[in-house]
């Protein structure tokens, strides 16, 4: 196989991304289904077989969206769509001819130096790691998109990056105000925390820079919800019991 010898495996909770998928010039939605089926396919599945509402329920848009998005993605070259009866079969396409032509100082700048091969066989420069979990977060479309960008840009070992509002807009395709608006999301769903930075001119002046963000290990998130989820259950029990126990003395129900 084509460039075999570049290959390091990715652990078997992550799948990767190659950086450039974030420089083809797709809108959100179309992005944010064209990522989970590269997810998908990161699963050893080679025409995967799934349906419009399976898709739209992991990325949170609805089955007419996401059917809508999978046509655009074809009629663009990015998948193939084959049926057989009533079953739709997705496939991913070369990526290589939809990159955009970067400069040479571009390349060697990246922050990633080490190469891999991506699930079609292309070798690109460099790839991002991302937890499969994500997609089992119940995120809705933009928390979503914004959050796997925040992976793209963390560093490994610090899980902290500082790109702007527009920065993120151009590469996920939507506007400064929209990705404040995701951003904050995150922040309050325990995602990520933001910092504020201070940028010193020569001239002495300070002025407000990005935000850092440091983006939480998904273990970390996974035992946080955990925890929610026995407490929230450990409530609802200690409810019914007390609405038994009403129920027994003819005392009027209410709350704890």
């Amino acid at each position: 196989m084509r460039g075999a010898w570049l290959v390091t495996e990715s652990p078997p909770n992550e799948f990767c991304l190659p950086q450039e998928v974030f420089k083809l010039g797709l809108g959100h939605g179309p992005l944010l289904v064209y990522l989970y089926l590269i997810y998908r396919k990161s699963l050893k599945h080679g025409a995967d077989k799934m349906s419009c509402a399976v898709i739209g329920k992991a990325v949170g848009l609805c089955a007419k969206t996401v059917h809508t998005h999978l046509r655009m993605l074809a009629d663009a070259g990015f998948i193939k769509v084959k049926k057989h009866g009533q079953t739709f079969f997705y496939m991913l396409n070369p990526i290589e001819t939809h990159v955009r032509e970067q400069s040479y100082a571009a390349l060697r700048n990246r922050w990633i130096s080490s190469k891999r091969l991506w699930l079609t066989g292309e070798v690109f420069s460099a790839v991002f790691p991302v937890p499969n979990e994500v997609f089992q977060l119940g995120l809705k479309p933009g928390d979503l998109l914004v959050y796997i960008y925040l992976h793209y840009q963390k560093g490994v070992r610090s899980g902290q990056c500082w790109p702007s509002y527009a920065t993120i807009g151009t590469a996920v395709g939507m506007s400064r105000k929209a990705v404040q608006k995701h951003i904050g999301s995150l922040i309050n769903k325990g995602l990520i925390q933001a910092e504020e930075t201070m940028i010193c001119r020569k001239d002495g002046c300070r002025y407000n820079g990005s935000l850092l963000y440091t983006v939480k290990p998904i273990e970390q998130i996974l035992k946080e919800h955990e925890k929610e989820s026995l407490a929230q259950l450990k409530l609802a029990e200690a409810q019914r019991k007390w609405e038994r126990r009403c129920q027994k003395r003819g005392r009027p129900r209410s709350a704890l």
